[in-house]
């Protein structure tokens, strides 16, 4: 990309359509690119759907997490070992990812795109459509191919549910109109900041366990997403109203010590409150003097 904009977002997105064809879905961040209307709409042209990813929620969307970790770990050898510029050897991480096979599927990325095993995808593609272009079979080949890779993957995803979910507890469940916190730990000042933040209301639900929040407090109005494992359920602010529950005692007698009389005396609660001392002073008596000081 020569600039950040979105006219430059939508040639290079649309170079890659015309050559890898029309992706289902694109996972993507919160950039102003990605969620500005004019890129929105091309998608939705095209067929696909846009997937946002929420900051700090990993869970969201660990697929994507984990490419990304592959793409940085290629990236890193070429430049810490030859001293490239990233944006130098990407092409061949790219070509690297496309040609290696999987072990999940048994089949490379670019084999089940067109069909082909080749280092050079180009050239290999070109001769094998002179070579093969009267072969009807290449079509029924492909197709036996992604729909073998298909079930392999579904297999896959079965033992891991089994292993992962055996002991973990579906995440709760939140309604429209709650008021939840969330917990960002990436945000978190110090050892002793929490990393809650809100309180949010929960505009409506987004698929795999996710929720559309409303900042109340702060920048009020601003919009994000969270996922469920990451939200906790807000029940109010502890006023004067709500503590009253707490405290209705009046009326019942409260075991007050004397610590000058030695003896223990029933007393009435607002008895007790007015002739209790001072906040935060001892009140102990003198050996000379049967009166108490305050220290």
């Amino acid at each position: 990309m020569y600039r950040q904009d979105c006219e430059e977002l939508k040639r290079v997105f649309l170079n890659v359509v015309s050559l890898f064809g029309t992706p289902e879905t694109i996972v993507c961040d919160r950039g102003r690119m990605f969620e500005s209307a004019t890129f929105k709409n091309c998608i939705s042209e095209l067929g696909s759907s846009i997937h946002f990813i929420t900051p700090g929620m990993h869970r969201e969307n660990g697929q994507a997490e984990r490419y990304c970790r592959t793409v940085l770990n290629l990236l890193r050898v070429e430049v810490g070992s030859k001293g490239s510029q990233w944006s130098d050897v990407l092409w061949k991480a790219q070509l690297t990812l496309n040609i290696t096979k999987q072990t999940t599927t048994q089949a490379s990325p670019l084999q089940l795109l067109i069909g082909i095993e080749a280092a050079t995808p180009v050239i290999r593609d070109l001769v094998r459509d002179v070579a093969l272009d009267a072969n009807s079979n290449r079509e029924a080949l492909l197709t036996l191919s992604r729909q073998k890779a298909s079930e392999l993957l579904l297999d896959n995803q079965r033992r891991q549910d089994e292993q992962v979910n055996e002991r973990r507890r579906q995440p709760t469940t939140f309604a429209v109109g709650d008021f939840v916190f969330v917990n960002k730990a990436t945000q978190s000042t110090g050892k002793l900041d929490s990393g809650m933040r809100g309180p949010y209301k929960v505009l409506r639900t987004l698929p795999h366990h996710r929720y559309e929040l409303e900042l109340l407090a702060g920048s009020y109005g601003k919009k994000t997403q969270a996922a469920a494992q990451c939200m906790v359920l807000w029940r109010g602010e502890w006023t004067p109203e709500t503590c009253s529950a707490f405290f209705e005692t009046e009326g019942e007698l409260i075991d007050a010590t004397s610590d000058v009389a030695g003896r223990g005396l029933p007393l009435l609660r607002d008895e007790a409150v007015e002739d209790a001392s001072p906040s935060g002073t001892a009140v102990l008596p003198s050996p000379g003097n049967p009166r108490p000081e305050t220290l």
